[in-house]
């Protein structure tokens, strides 16, 4: 009975675990116990705990030297976490990062921005716990994940209306809504959308780079409700079905013909595709 009672005392003097569901709320990815995307933000979460230095004395030092391991332990944590982000469907910033040093030496110094999310926790061994969070497009150079220049969009290949499509060629629409569940998507920062032939219906070359570097290439939800409220496209959204991914990193989508061909007609009329006023439902 002591030793159970001794085990327990111990057990109350470690800080909680936290589970990878409990990092964030608002994360649509999980990447580890300690850290999660929030991709309709566009946003890199993490938790880092720290304990006091060996040195401190007083109860000032304690807590002035755990917050500063706790911060330290965040940022390294979401640093990890954003090497692992993906790009394309061909490149994550790990990769971008190894080719360029000039890119990691970018990434390193604007991790110093980040920003404190809650309150910290406090345990009763004197160690501190903080959540930090990271804007994705404040952290990855531009370059990465926007285009240079805006290419024009094709013109469909039919001037009447797409058939096998439910987007109404007379209609106007508010966004995009690209519904991927069950496809296996994995979310990226500059993902593509692709016909049945294999040719380009959205990137981040037809998006105005305004537009790309103010709110992404793409947003990512995970349910329907909570992609028709949100303000990227909200109002009158067309909702297509992806037909698969492509691609090994499967970040890259593919429509049916008719869907491409009708996107490929409102663009030259509307510009939500422009503004890139565009969600992607996850499972």
């Amino acid at each position: 009975m002591k030793r159970v009672l001794m085990v327990l005392g111990i057990l109350m003097w470690i800080p909680a675990v936290v589970g990878a569901q409990d990092v964030d709320p608002r994360c649509t990815q999980t990447v580890s116990q300690n850290g999660c995307v929030d991709w309709t933000n566009g946003l890199a979460i993490a938790i880092g705990t720290g304990a006091p230095a060996s040195y401190a004395t007083t109860a000032a030092q304690k807590n002035i030297t755990a917050m500063r391991a706790a911060k330290l332990d965040a940022a390294r944590n979401i640093l990890e976490l954003v090497k692992g982000v993906n790009i394309s469907a061909n490149s994550t910033v790990q990769g971008a990062m190894v080719a360029n040093d000039t890119v990691q030496t970018a990434i390193q110094g604007r991790l110093a921005g980040l920003r404190e999310v809650e309150k910290p926790k406090y345990f009763s061994d004197g160690s501190v716990q903080v959540k930090l969070e990271a804007r994705l497009r404040e952290v990855v150079p531009q370059e990465l994940f926007v285009e240079s220049k805006t290419a024009p969009m094709e013109i469909a290949p039919v001037a009447a209306p797409a058939t096998g499509s439910n987007i109404g060629g007379g209609m106007a629409y508010s966004g995009l809504i690209i519904d991927a569940r069950g496809t296996g998507v994995a979310p990226a920062m500059s993902p593509k959308v692709f016909d049945e032939h294999d040719k380009e219906v959205y990137g981040s070359a037809y998006v105005d780079r305004e537009w790309a570097v103010q709110q992404g290439v793409v947003g990512y939800v995970k349910n329907m409700d909570q992609a028709l409220k949100n303000d990227r496209v909200k109002g009158n959204p067309a909702v297509v079905k992806a037909m698969r991914t492509k691609g090994n990193g499967k970040t890259d989508l593919v429509l049916s013909q008719g869907d491409a061909d009708a996107l490929r007609n409102l663009a030259q009329q509307q510009t939500f595709l422009r503004e890139s006023r565009v969600l992607i439902l996850l499972d």
